[in-house]
């Protein structure tokens, strides 16, 4: 039997990795007879990084950039083992989680520091780029990053801006003259996994900027600030980021990487099974093991477990899932079509969960997967 082991992080308590291990080592000491791959993985998300590295044996690059607030900071990003492809994660640099909760606002932060990791990796000659755009502290559609990179924005009174979200609506010039010459050769892909217009009752600004820190009368400021640079990108590059599906994701940063990147938008799982090779594994495979920290709505759209899901279903695989806890009903586990979903808060109880999660991973691969493992058999 070839058991393949490709799990998301669970979040706060194990990486992908550390989950392997332990569902690795539950098996073999149940002691059935099973070839066992481990392939841990991510939806584009928290973590990707690691699994970016992990896959290609890259290399990790430290870097010191400036945080939302223009502070500086130390961070890092990935390079692919051929020096070929660059992977970021805007979070690193320009992420909610840097802040203090009375920092939050994105009428104050940029999205500058990821910039300078997008230029640093241009630095080095990279034929590709790869961004996760997930979990920013900013609403500057992506205009902070892009200043790092040599574009210059002015008001109409002809002065220059460092964007912010609070700046948008003043800009009515942008300047490329001093753009990064390798902008135009290099490929730029996107992680988005939401499909928000740029601006609106259900874009960035609305959706999304009060999980970061704005006030009601902010909300409407920053969108207000995403039209008006709708509205300039379209008089300058005849491209209306209002039709773009997701150019809302990050603050608005997904628009504006298309617009002046030329970056393809894709999703989070589809990029990472391209990276890994997942559908190589998944065809060795006569059993998969999956897993991610809680089972929940979003799991049914675009998250890991529901990505290995559908291609396991395509290919007759049987699939089991470990959670932390599943907040799922029966009707909606039915159309994950899982055959069977274990929970560590059920078997050992929330703090023992919680606290010890990788030995009671342990004890469940040892004790009760390999059990219904021997049946599939």
């Amino acid at each position: 039997m070839n058991v393949l082991i490709a799990p998301d992080k669970f979040k706060g308590t194990l990486t992908a990795s550390g989950v392997c291990a332990a569902v690795e080592q539950g098996l073999i000491r149940s002691g059935i007879d099973m070839n066992i791959r481990k392939f841990p993985l991510a939806d584009g998300g928290e973590g990707t990084l690691d699994i970016f590295l992990y896959h290609t044996g890259g290399s990790r690059i430290e870097i010191a950039v400036h945080d939302p607030l223009m502070r500086r900071i130390k961070s890092c990003y990935g390079i692919s083992t051929d020096g070929k492809t660059a992977f970021i994660e805007m979070a690193r640099a320009s992420g909610l989680e840097l802040l203090d909760s009375n920092d939050r606002n994105p009428m104050r932060t940029t999205s500058f520091g990821t910039g300078e990791m997008i230029r640093d990796a241009l630095d080095r000659s990279v034929s590709e780029i790869i961004i996760s755009i997930g979990g920013s502290a900013t609403n500057d559609g992506a205009l902070g990053a892009l200043c790092a990179l040599g574009a210059r924005f002015f008001s109409i009174e002809g002065n220059a801006i460092l964007p912010t979200g609070e700046q948008l609506k003043s800009i009515k010039r942008i300047e490329l003259n001093d753009f990064h010459p390798r902008i135009r050769s290099t490929r730029f892909t996107a992680i988005c996994d939401v499909t928000n217009p740029f601006y609106g009752p259900q874009g960035a600004a609305y959706v999304y900027a009060p999980q970061k820190g704005a006030a009601p009368e902010e909300v409407i400021r920053l969108d207000e600030g995403l039209q008006n640079l709708s509205v300039q990108v379209n008089k300058m590059m005849n491209i209306d980021l209002q039709k773009l599906p997701g150019s809302g994701a990050g603050g608005g940063f997904a628009g504006g990487c298309c617009a002046f990147l030329n970056a393809r938008l894709k999703p989070g799982i589809e990029v990472i099974f391209d990276l890994t090779g997942f559908d190589q594994q998944i065809n060795w495979a006569d059993t998969i093991i999956t897993g991610e920290g809680k089972l929940d709505a979003q799991t049914l759209h675009g998250k890991l477990v529901a990505g290995v899901s559908k291609k396991a279903k395509e290919r007759g695989i049987p699939v089991f899932v470990i959670c932390g806890v599943s907040e799922l009903d029966s009707d909606q586990l039915k159309t994950m079509s899982f055959r069977e979903v274990y929970s560590l808060v059920n078997l050992a109880g929330e703090q023992e969960a919680l606290h010890n999660t990788r030995e009671v991973m342990e004890r469940l691969a040892c004790d009760v997967i390999s059990h219904d493992l021997k049946q599939k058999r």
